[in-house]
């Protein structure tokens, strides 16, 4: 027991043998109090600056993300404003095709086109027939020209009928004009 009280005393000896002036500069309590608070400080305020950073670095690429994503969406509503504008478009230009042919639809030779309507007013004509002019109104096509007879226009508006393009034929008009006979010929659908 003497031994260990020996060793207590010598624990409580200082054991510096340098002189005075040659010795470290001793800090105060609180001076060193405040430096283990400060390194302690720093240990655990690293990480956390760290995670602070790498989370900043996260959100700012999340955000570049949505900005990306934000913008393919304003995009894609671009888009569909076209698509709609163009179905708006379709819809306006298919009404007005329908409407075109129903117009078509009544006007003489709705069967067929009037170029072939008017290609058989003229083939139609036998000889001694000569049309000269063809007018057009709402329902019917008048071909209007000089016959050599009366028999010849006739056999004219025979022919327009037994063609089976015109739902009627009529002989508007036939007097003798000089040499030949005038005539005008009204076909309709």
């Amino acid at each position: 027991m003497q031994r260990s009280a020996a060793v207590q005393r010598n624990r409580l000896i200082d054991l510096n043998i340098l002189p005075a002036e040659l010795r470290p500069h001793r800090y105060p309590r609180w001076y060193v109090l405040g430096l283990a608070a400060v390194l302690t400080g720093c240990v655990l305020l690293v990480p956390l600056v760290a995670l602070q950073h790498s989370a900043a670095q996260e959100t700012s690429h999340l955000r570049d993300q949505l900005a990306l994503v934000t913008g393919q969406l304003q995009g894609v509503e671009v888009d569909i404003g076209r698509e709609r504008g163009l179905r708006a478009e379709i819809a306006q230009a298919e009404q007005a095709v329908a409407e075109l042919q129903a117009e078509r639809a009544s006007l003489p030779g709705a069967g067929g086109s009037l170029a072939q309507d008017l290609s058989l007013l003229y083939s139609a004509a036998p000889p001694g027939v000569r049309i000269d002019d063809t007018s057009r109104s709402e329902k019917t096509i008048t071909a209007s020209g000089e016959a050599s007879s009366m028999e010849s226009i006739i056999a004219y508006a025979k022919a327009l009928t037994e063609s089976g393009s015109f739902s009627d034929v009529t002989i508007t008009q036939a007097s003798a004009g000089g040499a030949a006979l005038e005539f005008a010929v009204q076909v309709a659908q």
